[in-house]
């Protein structure tokens, strides 16, 4: 009993605790653009221990983990005893998971089944996220319940991670997202942020406006996680699949015309192009209802030009690598 009392003691009085434990929190792909946010956002209110993983960029406070390692994984989960896990890491590029798709398999499937097993051993709940490509885009706006039909295989493995997770434990969760941006190291992490290369090559382009997103802000996903985790360490039942994804819907040349006025930069050598111009397929519209978070009390906070503007203020010295700057 001293010894439990002198733990306590030593951790802040705002921590979540879990009958006599700090709730302990996994988080992979913790060095990724939406890993970066959740542990960013969870760091600002010091409710939980943080147990951050990530690979090749895995830096000072942040453990290695090989996610294809299956053994690996089972003994960090072991040894570290998380009570929630929030699985970032994946393979997100369709047209890289086309050319390799073992690639995309064994991070997009492989790691989700062997940290759904271990998890499950160790009586952690498990958020899985996944993406609106699990839909074909024909019949939007989808539900948590409609019948997935990806068109490409990033979309496909994905949905396979989904039911590898689903099939190890039903209390587990799936929060499919749509296209996402926010604060980068490099304007390459976020397929928005990328947009500006587009709008600094002066040359005539052709534009993607066929394509329907719906760019979504990592910092807005971040806090509905944290709320997420934190009515599932109150008791709520959360399982199964969610939804959540910003209000907006815009196509890459729309995305294009708001970045241009952010940074008064002129657009008028790009030609938008009504029809799909991409490596892999993609689908038309994969427009998300987000009705049980909804219901939760959960939903979208921030409009794209406000979310976006933020984001680029504080990704400055990924904007500086590419001559520009934004106030």
């Amino acid at each position: 009993m001293v010894e439990k009392i002198i733990r306590l003691e030593r951790i802040n009085n705002n921590q979540r605790i879990i009958g006599d434990k700090v709730a302990r929190v996994m988080i992979t792909g913790s060095t990724g653009l939406l890993g970066r946010a959740v542990v960013k956002q969870l760091k600002q209110t010091d409710e939980h221990l943080l147990i951050a993983t990530g690979f090749s960029r895995a830096e000072t406070g942040i453990y290695k983990l090989d996610l294809t390692d299956e053994e690996a994984i089972s003994e960090f989960i072991g040894v570290h005893q998380p009570d929630v896990i929030i699985h970032c890491a994946a393979e997100r590029r369709p047209d890289i998971s086309e050319q390799s798709p073992e690639a995309a398999l064994a991070l997009n499937l492989g790691a989700t089944g062997a940290l759904a097993k271990a998890a499950k051993q160790q009586g952690t709940w498990l958020i899985y996220i996944s993406t609106d490509y699990v839909f074909d885009g024909t019949e939007p706006s989808y539900s948590e319940a409609d019948k997935p039909n990806p068109v490409n295989f990033y979309g496909e493995s994905k949905l396979q991670g989904e039911q590898a997770l689903l099939a190890t434990a039903s209390d587990f969760a799936v929060l499919r997202l749509p296209i996402l941006y926010g604060e980068v190291e490099k304007i390459e992490e976020s397929a928005v942020l990328v947009l500006l290369n587009q709008l600094l090559d002066s040359t005539p382009q052709n534009v993607d406006n066929w394509a329907v997103r719906s760019p979504t802000s990592t910092q807005d996903i971040a806090l509905a996680i944290e709320q997420m985790i934190g009515l599932h360490l109150k008791g709520e039942d959360l399982n199964g699949i969610y939804h959540f994804s910003a209000k907006q819907t815009m196509s890459k040349y729309q995305m294009l015309l708001v970045l241009a006025e952010l940074f008064e930069l002129n657009s008028e050598h790009l030609t938008p192009i009504s029809s799909p111009m991409d490596t892999a397929k993609r689908p038309h519209d994969c427009t998300l209802s987000c009705q049980r978070l909804t219901e939760l009390g959960i939903a979208s906070q921030i409009a794209f030009k406000e979310g976006v503007k933020e984001s680029l203020v504080s990704s400055q010295n990924a904007l500086s690598l590419i001559g520009l700057t934004l106030k």
